[in-house]
């Protein structure tokens, strides 16, 4: 594995590349990590929104309308907007998307990893992320740092927007997912539970055409595994997503297939977002509701993982 500096779309960048996966890291953006391009398949995984430059963002920036340039986001301690339930910090505002998405983070490197390190602007904790690559396989360690002496409860989501098309097969190791929205002709709505792949009569695990229509959040809260796979059957390209589900219990799925689109007079995107998650739920408050919200101990501190492999 290398690591190289590199200028990505006008932005500084770190580029880590093996002989099998190349990434490319922007630490001024929230970490982002831009790019995962699989070399042997000659295919960039993670999806690019034509429609919106790349510059960085600042603190409480509108993500949807202005940065959902795609690549792969950090949404910590929120996703949805919202202000904050828990004392001391009771009634704070957060920003949609979380804060640390559009926040500039430290970042040191050695001969064989990556790490990166941020810390709250309306909340006190610190986030660590240390990447390292081998073998094609993407591996990203977290440590989250709660100084205060108060429990801090949270969401934490990957958000991996991927580049995708129709036809493609998702694996996920559950049987039932609970609807979070749904816009379009999707047979279900906020708060139901549905059986998992087949809804409404359509196996949901195929990728639909390009004038689906639907655009659909889902959680799968009961997991029967710790891994979640994108698969091309025609070219033979895969992703996979692997994690410990005792640390990383949920995950969400941003479905829009043509659907949607967070930007006025373009067409409606294309893409899904696998996003393994502490926290079935875009609000805190929610989460806490249906007892899916991370917890972070006074003076404690909480560790996870996630992988990104190609095959």
């Amino acid at each position: 594995m290398i690591i190289t500096h590199t200028d990505y779309e006008g932005l500084a960048a770190i580029v880590m590349e093996d002989e099998c996966l190349r990434a490319v890291v922007i630490p001024g953006w929230g970490g982002k990590i831009a790019s995962l391009y699989d070399l042997r398949h000659d295919r960039e995984w993670l999806h690019r929104n034509p429609h919106l430059p790349y510059r960085l963002p600042a603190y409480g920036d509108n993500y949807v309308r202005d940065f959902d340039a795609g690549g792969f986001d950090e949404c910590f301690p929120n996703i949805s907007a919202g202000d904050y339930p828990v004392t001391p910090w009771q009634d704070t505002p957060l920003p949609d998307h979380g804060e640390v998405w559009s926040l500039p983070w430290q970042v040191s490197e050695d001969d064989e990893e990556l790490h990166l390190a941020v810390s709250g602007v309306r909340l006190p904790y610190w986030l660590e992320k240390t990447l390292t690559l081998e073998d094609g396989c993407l591996r990203c360690d977290y440590r989250l740092a709660n100084p205060t002496s108060f429990p801090m409860a949270f969401v934490w989501s990957s958000h991996p927007t991927f580049a995708v098309q129709p036809g493609l097969r998702l694996h996920l190791p559950a049987t039932s997912v609970q609807v979070e929205g749904a816009l379009g002709p999707f047979p279900a709505r906020a708060g139901e539970t549905v059986a998992w792949p087949v809804v409404g009569g359509v196996d949901r695990s195929i990728l639909p055409p390009r004038d689906a229509g639907t655009a659909t959040k889902l959680f799968a809260m009961k997991l029967d595994g710790g891994s979640v796979a994108l698969e091309d059957p025609e070219g033979g390209a895969r992703i996979a997503l692997h994690f410990d589900p005792e640390l990383i219990p949920n995950v969400g799925l941003w479905m829009n297939f043509g659907g949607w689109a967070g930007i006025p007079d373009v067409p409606n995107y294309y893409n899904l977002a696998i996003e393994p998650c502490i926290g079935a739920a875009d609000s805190v408050t929610d989460a806490m509701r249906n007892g899916t919200a991370g917890w972070l101990p006074a003076h404690g501190e909480r560790r996870w993982w996630l992988e990104f492999r190609v095959a």
